[in-house]
């Protein structure tokens, strides 16, 4: 007998020591939180002009959680009037226009959103409107936090505890069926009924969590019964409940096999909230799925058939009940093992775990599952010599521990890589300018707004309305030159094909944006982009240049178009135009732009930024005093132009004789 147990000892231990490893990448429900990645108007930045809108960015598709989705409250604390808030970008972004008009002062913005786990997040931060509010901290991040977290990890662990007690002891009672007792020993009663009486209160609890965004007492006087149903959270909630109760319906009237099966429904429903689901929609949820019915089968059968021992006196039969069990729990830490395993590497790479935040919390629970391990390996290797009497019940109550600790870290928020790639790029904070460039053959578009620039790379052989065309692989990297000669690199992160964002302070004057890139297959280079700021937008200065140059009733035009910067420079073309011809070819010749800016150049000229972010579009225009262009820089995703413009003196000046006069030369 002893040595027999040995042997299973040895085997038990070299699994638990391969679930130890296994267990470290088991993700828990506190990477299904939602973070809060950006804000416009800026977290704790100012914007010179009253926003028309405040929209959030977060890292995973969220849903607004009912009256306390979004407000706004200004410097009075009065609150700001908004319009409906409305999900874009999958979920992931919540906008809502502002109906009313924002003087200057400092405003606070709270949110409350509900994640795909079912958590409602909520948060709160300050931006500021014009230039009487300095004093707010620059690159903030705006604190947020789970609603209702203590009242979330209680229903959680209550939630998963009651899975134990369920299919666990539905397990151990088929366990413990297999051996006679003596006369008289009777088997203990099953904990399966009771367990489904928490699951069901724990499941309602946090539905009532979601329909009452975060409290449980508004969730049950006034609960929104549109917050709950409207989303995927929800639903799943609702589901889980009623299978609950449906398991409870069963296991009262003894359907044992019929409780087993709406239990794994309610097991499917937690799989299809976890994290792994958003990384992969078919293998995310099966894993964590199969990980949990075995652990909490692992868990349950223990208790009961503990029970069983203690109940028959830990006679030939209780042992023989624990070995068969030891038997099963062999293959349950095994499962556990292999979906824990495959589950975290859905979420990161083991040779990254240590690397990172994430991992190090992940660490945390480690040494609770390590502990575990060893109690229950110490229980099994001193069966052979006495009853498991405080050793194994050490490991049962070490079990439910551990229980706990996931449903802690269910709402503790994860630290997220803070050079991780985002979903896709922020919108601009406060007023905005597109510039742009090109690096050999690579088109550069960069919008520069308040705390950020977010560039975005075109190779020749993008197609922008195919989605279908493989996706092209780009580097870039930033330096910044503030007007007072001082250079710095600023850090990149990606955000999608060709896309890259950077923080950025921008100092007033001229920036120069150095960017260095390179395209897989095109090669790469480097431009120098001016970004004058701050950002002063004229939509009137568009009309008139539209009206001055349509005016015109003819002049030369110069032009050079290039699509390969390291090659020589293309002569200019001359052309003799009509001001109506050459307004009616550009991008401005309604004499609107999407974005706009003016400014002064060091000669003194009037200088028009005019962005089309949607295009990939930038131009700068240089005026004269009549507002007309002389100069005219143009950069698209393909080809940039440089053009310069030869005017007819006018009849009556030097000595009446027509000659065509340069209003301005050179920049070619």
């Amino acid at each position: 007998m002893c040595g027999a147990w040995g042997r299973r000892a040895a085997r038990l231990a070299a699994v638990v020591l391969l679930a130890v490893v296994g267990l470290l990448t088991v993700p828990t429900s506190a990477q299904a939180h939602a973070v809060l990645l950006f804000a416009s108007p800026a977290i704790e930045g100012a914007v010179p002009t009253a926003p028309k809108e405040v929209a959030l960015v977060f890292d995973e598709p969220v849903r607004p959680s009912g009256a306390k989705a979004l407000r706004v409250s200004g410097p009075g604390g009065g609150a700001v009037s908004l319009g409906a808030v409305v999900r874009s970008e999958g979920g992931k972004q919540l906008t809502a226009p502002v109906r009313e008009s924002m003087g200057p002062g400092v405003y606070t913005v709270s949110w409350q959103a509900v994640a795909e786990d079912g958590d409602v997040m909520s948060g709160a931060y300050r931006f500021a409107v014009g230039s009487a509010t300095a004093g707010l901290a620059s690159g903030g991040t705006g604190g947020q936090e789970v609603s209702g977290a203590t009242a979330t990890a209680v229903l959680r662990w209550t939630l998963y505890a009651a899975f134990a007690l369920a299919l666990g002891s539905l397990a151990g009672e088929r366990i413990a069926a297999r051996q006679r007792a003596r006369e008289g020993a009777a088997v203990p009663r099953s904990w399966a009924l009771p367990g489904a009486v928490a699951g069901l209160v724990a499941a309602l609890g946090l539905a009532v969590l979601i329909a009452g965004g975060g409290s449980l007492v508004r969730g049950m006087t006034s609960p929104s019964v549109s917050d709950l149903l409207s989303g995927r959270p929800g639903i799943l909630a609702v589901t889980e409940a009623a299978a609950w109760l449906a398991a409870l319906v069963a296991l009262r009237l003894g359907w044992r096999r019929t409780a087993v099966g709406v239990l794994g429904v309610g097991a499917v429903a937690e799989g299809l909230r976890a994290h792994p689901a958003a990384e992969s929609a078919v293998w995310g949820p099966v894993l964590i799925t199969v990980h949990l019915v075995a652990a909490a089968v692992w868990i349950g059968a223990l208790v009961h058939v503990l029970r069983v021992g203690r109940a028959w006196r830990w006679s030939p039969p209780a042992r023989a009940a624990l070995r068969g069990y030891a038997r099963v729990a062999l293959a349950l830490v095994v499962t556990v093992l292999v979906t824990g395993s495959l589950s975290g590497l859905l979420m990161v790479s083991p040779l990254e775990l240590l690397d990172t935040g994430f991992g190090r919390l992940l660490a945390v629970k480690l040494a609770l599952v390590a502990g575990v391990c060893a109690l229950a390996l110490w229980a099994r290797l001193r069966l052979s010599r006495t009853a498991p009497h405080l050793t194994a019940r050490v490991e049962a109550s070490a079990l439910v521990a551990v229980l706990g600790a996931t449903a802690l870290l269910g709402v503790t928020q994860p630290p997220r890589d803070k050079n991780a790639a985002l979903p896709f790029a922020p919108p601009p904070s406060g007023n905005a300018i597109t510039v742009g460039g090109r690096a050999d053959q690579i088109g550069i578009a960069a919008t520069a707004s308040t705390g950020q620039v977010v560039l975005r790379l075109t190779a020749p052989d993008t197609d922008l309305e195919n989605d279908d065309e493989p996706a092209q692989a780009y580097k870039a990297a930033l330096t910044l030159t503030t007007p007072a000669g001082r250079s710095r690199p600023l850090a990149v992160r990606g955000c999608g094909e060709g896309c890259f964002y950077a923080p950025v302070t921008w100092h007033k004057g001229l920036n120069l944006l150095t960017v260095r890139t390179e395209a897989e297959g095109w090669g790469g280079g480097r431009d120098t982009l001016r970004v004058m700021w701050p950002v002063r937008p004229d939509a009137e200065l568009v009309e008139r240049v539209v009206k001055a140059m349509r005016a015109v009733d003819g002049f030369t035009l110069h032009e050079q178009v290039a699509s390969d910067t390291a090659r020589a420079a293309v002569a200019p073309t001359s052309l003799k135009v009509t001001g109506e011809q050459f307004v009616d070819s550009e991008p401005y010749a309604k004499g609107q732009a999407p974005l706009s800016s003016r400014s002064t150049d060091a000669d003194g000229n009037t200088v028009l930024a005019l962005g089309y972010p949607g295009e990939r579009l930038a131009l700068e225009l240089t005026l004269d005093a009549q507002d007309r262009v002389v100069r005219e820089t143009l950069v698209a995703p393909n080809h940039i132009i440089r053009r310069t413009f030869t005017y007819p003196e006018p009849e009556d000046a030097g000595d009446g004789h027509d000659h065509d006069h340069a209003a301005e030369s050179g920049g070619q």
